[in-house]
Order: C-alpha cells, then sequence, then structure tokens
C-alpha cells in the first residue's frame, strides 16, 4: 500500500509543504502549499517570523489533508545556524535573528582574538568560518549585552523550533546543530570547552537527536484545530543541505560529489570521519554532520544569491526581469569578460548586488558590467569557476580523484549555469533532483518509520522516481585560461 510523509522544506526566500507518496519503490511528489519568507527589517536588525512560519506549516498541513492524505508523518528542514531561544516554561524569548544580520560584520575578529583563536576553534568543530556561525550569533548577543541570553534557558534551532511548536519536543537534531560550531567534530556531541569558552550557558544546550528520531505525535491543540489525527512529528536532516545530500541519486561507486545549488552553492563530498588537516583549515572546508553517519566536508559559495539579489535590485529600480530574460541576455553576452570572486564578504548582505559585482570588477581591474546580461554572466561564470576551484581542493584534501559531480536542488533547472559548471570542471556533471531537499526530508521520515532500511536504499528510490540530465564539458582551453584569470583573486 502506498505511505506518505509531509515535508515543510523552507529557505530563506520561500517555504513548501510537499506530499511524498512511497509506493512500488518509487517516490512522488505533489506541492500542496507554497508561500513567500524572508527576514524583516526592525530598526535596522534582520529577523525570522518564526510564529508567522509556523502558521503557514499549518495552512499547509491543513490543504494536504483537505486533499485527502493519510500522513504517517510530517518533518521540517530549514536553512542552518539561526536559532530561537526560550524560557523555562518553554515560551519563546523574542523572534530570531537572521544570519544576514549586519551586527556580525565584525564579530569573528572579536571571538578570535579575545575568546578562542581560529586555529582552535577550527580543531575543535572544523566548521568554515562564516561571520553568521551560531558561535559568532551568540558571542555577538554577549558583546551586545543582550538580556535574552542570561534569561534563556534553552536553544532550538529554526526546524527544531517549528518541531517543538507541533510536538511539544524540544531537542537539537544534529545535522542542523553541527553548523552551529559549537559540536565537536570527532564526538559529534556539544563541545564543552566551546561553550565555556564563548561565555555561553551551558543549560540553553539541549539533547541531540538524529536523523529519523521520533519527536511525537501534534500537538492536542493543532489537532483539534485542525480536526486531524495524531500524525507522527518527526526529525530529519534538519539541515536543508543535508537532506538535499540525502537525496544525491548517486551509486556506491567512489568518485563523486555534490552540489546543493540554490541561494547557496553547498560543494562537498561525504566522508566517513572529518577532516580537521592544517590544509583543512588554510583553505576553509566545513565538516558538518550527515546521514547515515555520515560527514559532509563541504563549502558554502554565495550561489545564486548573486543573480536573484541583482534582479531583485533592478526591480527596485523599475525595471522587472524574468530569469528568463536576465538568463537569455546573459547567453548573448561575450564571455569571460569579466570575473568576481564570489564569496567576498561584500556579496553577504542585501543591497545594490549590480553595483558591488561593477566595484569589484573595477578594482582588480577588468572591464565593467554594464548590461544586465553583463552581471549574470559575469556572476554565473565567477560560480562555474569558483566550482572548479572546490572540486581540486576537496581533491588534495581526501587524495581521492573526483569524475563527476551531481548538481541537485533549484539550481538544477538553470541548464546555462549547469553547461558552464560541466565546462568549468571539464567532468561529466548529472543534474536532478529538483526537489532534493523536500525528497531528503521524505527521505528520512521513510527510514525512520522503517520503510526504508538506509541510505542506500533510499538513493535507489531517487534514481528510479526523478528524471536526470547529464551535461559534458567543452571549450577545455577557453575555461583554462579563464580559470588562470579567476585564480588570481579568488581563494
Amino acid at each position: 500500500m502506498p505511505t506518505q510523509f509531509l515535508a515543510f522544506d523552507l529557505g530563506a526566500s520561500s517555504g513548501r509543504a510537499i506530499l511524498g507518496t512511497f509506493h512500488d519503490g518509487k517516490l512522488e511528489l505533489e506541492e500542496t502549499h507554497r508561500f513567500e519568507n524572508g527576514p524583516i527589517d526592525v530598526n535596522g536588525g534582520l529577523f525570522w517570523n518564526l510564529l508567522g512560519l509556523f502558521q503557514e506549516l499549518k495552512t499547509g498541513l491543513r490543504k494536504t489533508l483537505e486533499r485527502g492524505a493519510d500522513l504517517a508523518g510530517l518533518a521540517i528542514d530549514t536553512w542552518g545556524v539561526d536559532f530561537a531561544l526560550t524560557d523555562a516554561s518553554g515560551a519563546f524569548l523574542g523572534f530570531p535573528r537572521c544570519y544576514r544580520d549586519p551586527r556580525l560584520a565584525d564579530i569573528q575578529p572579536h571571538v578570535h582574538a579575545t575568546l578562542i583563536p581560529a586555529a582552535e576553534l577550527y580543531a575543535h568543530a572544523g566548521i568554515q568560518f562564516m561571520d553568521f556561525n551560531s558561535i559568532y550569533q551568540l558571542a555577538a548577543m554577549r558583546r551586545a549585552g543582550e538580556p535574552a541570553l542570561d534569561a534563556a534557558a534553552g536553544l532550538l534551532f529554526m526546524p527544531d523550533a517549528l518541531t517543538c511548536l507541533f510536538s511539544g519536543t524540544a531537542a537539537a537534531e544534529y545535522t542542523i546543530a553541527s553548523t552551529s560550531s559549537l559540536l565537536n567534530a570527532r564526538t559529534r556531541a556539544w563541545d564543552e570547552e566551546l561553550i565555556r569558552r564563548a561565555g555561553l550557558p551551558r543549560r540553553i544546550f539541549p539533547d541531540l537527536v538524529q536523523p529519523g528520531t521520533r519527536a511525537g505525535s501534534l500537538r492536542a491543540a493543532i489537532r483539534a484545530e485542525l480536526n486531524c489525527p495524531a500524525i507522527p512529528v518527526w526529525f530529519v536532516a534538519g539541515h536543508d543541505t543535508a537532506c538535499a545530500v540525502a537525496a544525491v541519486p548517486a551509486t556506491a561507486e567512489p568518485g563523486w560529489a555534490y552540489l546543493s545549488s540554490g541561494t547557496w552553492s553547498l560543494l562537498g563530498v561525504e566522508t566517513a570521519e572529518p577532516c580537521l588537516t592544517p590544509e583543512a583549515l588554510r583553505l576553509n572546508f566545513t565538516n558538518e554532520g550527515g546521514v547515515g553517519g555520515r560527514i559532509r566536508l563541504l563549502k558554502n559559495i554565495m550561489g545564486l544569491w548573486l543573480v536573484q539579489e541583482s534582479r531583485a535590485t533592478w526591480k527596485r529600480q523599475g525595471e522587472a526581469y524574468s530569469f528568463a530574460e536576465l538568463q537569455a541576455e546573459a547567453e548573448a553576452v561575450e564571455p569571460f569578460r569579466s570575473l568576481i570572486a564570489p564569496n567576498d564578504n561584500r556579496f553577504l548582505t542585501p543591497g545594490d548586488m549590480p553595483a558591488r559585482i561593477q566595484a569589484f570588477c573595477r578594482e582588480t581591474g577588468q572591464p565593467v558590467p554594464e548590461t544586465p546580461g553583463q552581471v549574470i554572466r559575469c556572476a554565473q561564470e565567477s560560480l562555474a569557476l569558483r566550482y572548479r576551484q572546490t572540486v581540486e581542493e576537496l581533491e588534495t584534501l581526501t587524495g581521492q580523484p573526483i569524475n563527476r559531480l551531481h548538481l541537485v536542488g533549484g539550481g538544477s533547472k538553470d541548464t546555462f549555469l549547469n553547461q558552464l559548471t560541466a565546462n568549468a570542471l571539464q567532468r561529466p556533471v548529472i543534474a536532478g533532483p529538483t526537489e532534493a531537499t523536500a525528497i531528503g526530508n521524505l527521505l528520512c521520515q521513510a527510514i525512520g518509520a522503517g520503510l526504508l532500511p538506509d541510505l542506500d536504499a533510499a538513493r535507489e528510490v531517487v534514481r528510479h522516481s526523478f528524471p536526470l540530465l547529464a551535461y559534458d564539458s567543452h571549450d577545455a582551453s577557453a575555461w583554462d585560461a579563464a580559470y588562470r584569470r579567476f585564480r588570481a583573486f579568488s581563494r
């Protein structure tokens, strides 16, 4: 008989409710609700509307049940690092901050100079240094003397906070907790020394649970509100990238890397143990938790945020370009005219992205992109070259060749960027599935419920259920020349 689960997949710009039906070794998807998400500016600070998101999820559950779904469970995944604080009664102490909050711009040097040197922090946590890591957000609260931190009795990462609202169970799911830089990469438990040296109260860090753990059932109040049964609520891989990697349709044959392509690009490999070498520190790679006891050795790359924020800037200026229009203009302009380093900090926060791209090119002595097509092509070619650089770094770290790239997520629909990526890497690229994060969420629920035995079986379901598109590489000499230029200012 078919078995159905509901995945709530929340990104930094939108959220969806996806109904998954497992039947005869295949998985079918149906979107039942979609809604906008985004940080809210309050006096210059950026916050998430946690309770508004909860209401949207309840709407998604109601719509799904109205379609006659018989749910064996529901679960939530979101972006990483952000969290809410709760008091002793479990009530939330204000709204959680957004990782793009401007107060974090100078927090890394403060933490490394006064609390924990960078090399020591990496030796414990093995997480890529990014201003928005949870440890830096908490340090910013401590530096500002925010009373909420002293009043807090608990810390819940975004998916865990929403899971708690549905089930009443407060815990920290392993994959999302691993993004915090407060978990020990080797023991995969809270790092007591880091918590102490960061001056954080130990009491706020809840018990850790693994993906596929049952959180409980729907709260009685939600059951009464929606007139529904006691549906199981699951902890899945709460970090959306961990879900996406779980849905990579790879076989057991070695030699593959993954790229989860969306607002962020997350490029890496699966390993059995963390890589905490001096070279991994120098290259600033992250060791995050994965499904099935695996480590996601990866790098965060700015991703399609460069395109999304450029489009938003032009819209504010009165030019409402569609993605298709921008893509057509990008394909028509001269290749390799100018390039940027996608992970330059100037590109992190919301604002006039085309002007920032132009400024980078001006400062590096390159032709300044003037038209929308030139701006977008500059961003896309730079991303593809950054992917190549990251793949080569992964080969250095692991000592293993990478002969193919699995590209999953919303960015897999961008056929032009996919082809640029294959050209830059000079390796085959296999694109799909698009809905990888929601699929990974559903797979984790199925494993937890005993419907699937393990991650390898789950990936076999993906291969049987969704179309994949392969890209071969072209124009090697032109891309080699562009890569030499790119390496001059990208690290």
